[in-house]
C-alpha cells in the first residue's frame, strides 16, 4: 500500500494528467493499494468568485486512484464539509468506483470508527481524524455529515482496543493535523505518534501542512507526520490564487507492506507550467536508509527535550503561534487553539481583502 498526501483534481482534463502520471510510473503504484486524503468532496462546483478556499474533487478520481487495487479515501478533513450538501452524491461516486472511505459520516460514531479491509490475508484497521482546529471555518457537523475529530487519549485508548480485540491485524492511525506550511511537527505530534504506537499501531501518516515534515521509525512503528502535497494543482482554486511556495514542490509517497514491514520512500516533485500539472518522480530509498528523508527528519535520534528546543529555534510558522508540547495538558491546548482560531478567522479576512495571500 502507498500512503499519499493531499488530492485535489477539479476537472477530468486535470485527473487525466494525474492519471498520464500513475501510468508513466506503473512500477510504483499499479497493483498497489492507494491511501490518500481526499481534500474536498467530489463536485463540478469551480466558480469565479469564491471568496474563500473551496476545495473538491472530479467524479473520476477515485477510479483513476484504483490502481487494481481499491483505493481508500480519507475524508477527516476540513475541506469535506466546504460543500457538505454533496457528500452523499460523493458516497455514490465512491460505491460506483468501487473506492474504501473513512474519517466522515453522517454520524459522530460512523465517522470516527475505523475503516476495516484486507491486505492480501492481512486484516487492516485504518483510524482517521482531522485536528479540530483546522475547522476553524466550519461547522461540524454541517448538513448531516460529520468529520472525526483528534481525541488524543479516546484514539489511543481505541487503537489499544482495536489491537487487544485484532492482536493479528495491522493497525494504522492517518491524521490531518499541523499548521499549513509548517516544516516542522509539534513537539506534541512525535510524543501523541509514539502512545500510539505503543498502542499498537503500525503505521502514523500525517497530512494538511501541504509540504514534507520528514518522518521515524519507533520501535517497529514508522510514523511520517507530513506527506506534503500528492496532486493538489496550484492556480485553480479561490480563482486561480492558491498557489504554494517553492518548497512544497518536494512530495513523499510512502509505501509499507504490511506482510513484511519493509518501508519505502517514494520522492516527487510537483512542477506547473502553461502546460499542465507534472509530477516528477526523483527517487526511491528504502525509509531506514533515506538519506532525503533525514534532511526533513532533523529530530531523528533527539531527546524530547532536544527536539523541544529544536523546534522553537527552527520552525517556520512563529508569529503568534504558540508550541504544542504535550498532549495531556488538556487546558492549555484547548486554549492555544481558541486563540488560533481567531488568528485563523482574522488571516481569512485579510486575504479576503487581498492584504495578504492565500495559501489555505
Amino acid at each position: 500500500m502507498i500512503f499519499e498526501g493531499d488530492i485535489a483534481s477539479p476537472d477530468r482534463a486535470i485527473t487525466e494528467q494525474l492519471e498520464i502520471f500513475l501510468l508513466q510510473h506503473r512500477t510504483i503504484f499499479e497493483n498497489k493499494r492507494v491511501i490518500c486524503n481526499f481534500e474536498g468532496v467530489i463536485s463540478d462546483r469551480i466558480a469565479d468568485n469564491d471568496a474563500k478556499p473551496i476545495l473538491c474533487n472530479h467524479y473520476s478520481v477515485p477510479g483513476v486512484l484504483n490502481r487494481g487495487v481499491t483505493p481508500v479515501l480519507c475524508m477527516a478533513n476540513n475541506h469535506i464539509l466546504d460543500l457538505p450538501g454533496e457528500f452523499e452524491s460523493t458516497i455514490d461516486v465512491f460505491n460506483k468506483a468501487g473506492a474504501l472511505y473513512c474519517g466522515a459520516g453522517n454520524t459522530a460514531e460512523s465517522a470516527a470508527s475505523p475503516l476495516i479491509f484486507f491486505e492480501g490475508n492481512k486484516k487492516i484497521l485504518l483510524f482517521n481524524a482531522c485536528w479540530d482546529f483546522l475547522l476553524y471555518n466550519q461547522n461540524n457537523p454541517s448538513e448531516g455529515v460529520y468529520v472525526a475529530e483528534i481525541d488524543e487519549d479516546k484514539l489511543i485508548i481505541e487503537v489499544r482496543k482495536a489491537k487487544q480485540a485484532n492482536p493479528n491485524a495491522s493497525i494504522i492511525v492517518f491524521l490531518h493535523w499541523s499548521l499549513d506550511l509548517e516544516i516542522l511537527p509539534f513537539p506534541m505530534y512525535r510524543l501523541f505518534s509514539r502512545a500510539l504506537v505503543d498502542a499498537g499501531a503500525e503505521v502514523v501518516a500525517g497530512s494538511h501542512s501541504h509540504c514534507v515534515q520528514g518522518g521515524e521509525k519507533y520501535k517497529d512503528g514508522f510514523i511520517v507526520y507530513g506527506l506534503g502535497n500528492f496532486f493538489l494543482p496550484q492556480n485553480v482554486f479561490i480563482n486561480g490564487k492558491l498557489i504554494y511556495p517553492d518548497f512544497t514542490a518536494v512530495e513523499l509517497a510512502f509505501e509499507w507492506v504490511p506482510e513484511t514491514r519493509v518501508a519505502t520512500c517514494h520522492w516527487f516533485e510537483y512542477q506547473y507550467s502553461e502546460t499542465g500539472h507534472i509530477l516528477l518522480h526523483c527517487k526511491s530509498e528504502r525509509f531506514e536508509d533515506s538519506e532525503k528523508l533525514k534532511q526533513y527528519s532533523p529530530y531523528q535520534g533527539m531527546t524530547d527535550g532536544e527536539y523541544l528546543e529544536y523546534f522553537k529555534a527552527h520552525r517556520r510558522k512563529r508569529f503568534m503561534i504558540p508550541v504544542y508540547t504535550d498532549h495531556d495538558k488538556k487546558f492549555q491546548n484547548r486554549l492555544f487553539t481558541l486563540f488560533l482560531k481567531n488568528r485563523a478567522r482574522f488571516a481569512h479576512l485579510l486575504a479576503r481583502m487581498r492584504i495578504i495571500k492565500w495559501q489555505n
